[in-house]
């Protein structure tokens, strides 16, 4: 009896054990990840929000500037799909990251050395080639993460918006103080710092089914995702464009980049407390009533943009994109989740990416950025204004048929 009793008390110690070391691996995944994603976003607001302002000081007009963005947007439709591809395929994450931001940094080098307009297009699209997947993979790795540790996902993905807010303030402070040619510095003192945070990676324990062609080519014939991905495309034109076409348009107002910071801070901020609580709000609506609502939103906002020349109300305007991009994006996600296969979820978030990212980033900033060079900021802005419309019309049609599913 004494001997059963001790072999009882050894097991349930053993089992404590366990259940402590599972407990601290998953926080220290959940560090990691976090951490990853707070640098390497940051790292990603330096280009996205500097690159416009550094390219006028080069001499470089809107439309020229739009066609550069483009081009990059253009490269990032092939790009991010084909690395999803490549990571679900050779069932990795980290070291395909390791990859791509090894070849990034190379990339941004002869991208800011260029003074050519044709050269600067070809270094900015092999910048693009190697950097537009690293955010759909890192966000592919926090999903696994938080499969696996069962979290919510949002509260992971909250740390790339908070690495963009700080990326975006303390890089306006910093151009203000150094001057927008030494941007190079900073982008590749902020790249050398997320490399050595994805040596800290741990591929996820989540394994899913390995990935073939045939998949791959159902995936993309399923109606509702081809559905989904043209919504997507119509809310994320006039975002893309305001991504490059704000700091531009803040420039015609003669600010200086530390407001260009100052704005973008007060956009990522407010995204916050939805990435924290988006959980909640997943429980209580269905994901198609929360991207609706999130259109709505955006078209509230593009018109406050195209009837204001204030760059104070450009600032405080830029609070909503707390009730826009992060419901929309974690919204759309959830949704993916329910009609992609597992095995396929990298490509599937590749996919979101490249609609949303690539496509709209096409469109967006080639034709954003003539328009605003031809007709002006308001006009394009209330042209996006009218897009989200449209889009949340479409979600609108689509909640009806789905219930009479």
């Amino acid at each position: 009896m004494a001997d059963y009793f001790d072999q009882s008390g050894c097991d349930t110690i053993e089992l404590v054990c366990v259940k402590v070391r599972q407990l601290s691996g998953g926080l220290l995944d959940m560090f990691r990840i976090s951490l990853f994603m707070f640098i390497v976003f940051g790292m990603f607001g330096v280009v996205s929000f500097y690159l416009t302002p550094y390219l006028l000081h080069k001499g470089f007009e809107a439309g020229q500037i739009g066609t550069i963005m483009a081009v990059g947007a253009l490269v990032s439709i092939v790009s991010q799909p084909f690395w999803g591809y490549i990571s679900d395929k050779k069932k990795t994450v980290k070291r395909i990251l390791f990859l791509l931001l090894i070849s990034c940094l190379i990339a941004s080098t002869g991208l800011f050395a260029m003074e050519h307009l044709l050269l600067i297009i070809v270094m900015y699209a092999c910048y693009m080639f190697f950097c537009s997947p690293i955010g759909p993979l890192a966000e592919a790795l926090s999903l696994s993460y938080a499969q696996e540790h069962r979290r919510e996902f949002g509260r992971m993905r909250v740390w790339g918006e908070i690495g963009v807010g700080v990326s975006a303030l303390s890089v306006g402070y910093l151009v203000k103080a150094v001057g927008i040619d030494k941007l190079w510095i900073i982008f590749l003192s902020c790249g050398a710092i997320a490399v050595m945070a994805a040596l800290q990676l741990r591929e996820s324990k989540v394994t899913p089914a390995p990935v073939d062609l045939k998949a791959l080519g159902k995936l993309f014939m399923q109606r509702r995702l081809l559905w989904l991905l043209l919504i997507v495309l119509i809310v994320g034109i006039p975002h893309r464009m305001n991504d490059s076409m704000l700091s531009l348009y803040l420039k015609e107002l003669e600010a200086p980049e530390s407001i260009i910071g100052i704005a973008w801070f007060f956009g990522t901020m407010s995204t916050v407390p939805a990435m924290m609580f988006a959980g909640r709000l997943f429980r209580r609506w269905n994901a198609i009533g929360i991207m609706t609502i999130a259109a709505v939103v955006y078209s509230i906002r593009w018109f406050i943009y195209s009837a204001t020349d204030s760059a104070a109300v450009l600032i405080a305007a830029q609070v909503l994109h707390g009730a826009t991009f992060p419901l929309f994006f974690l919204a759309t996600i959830h949704y993916m989740m329910t009609i992609v296969p597992a095995e396929l979820r990298a490509t599937g978030q590749s996919a979101f990416a490249v609609t949303f990212a690539g496509l709209g980033g096409l469109v967006g900033n080639a034709a954003g950025g003539y328009a605003i060079q031809l007709f002006g900021a308001g006009h394009a802005y209330a042209i996006g204004g009218a897009l989200a419309l449209i889009g949340a019309a479409a979600l609108v049609g689509t909640y009806l048929y789905n219930r009479r599913l």
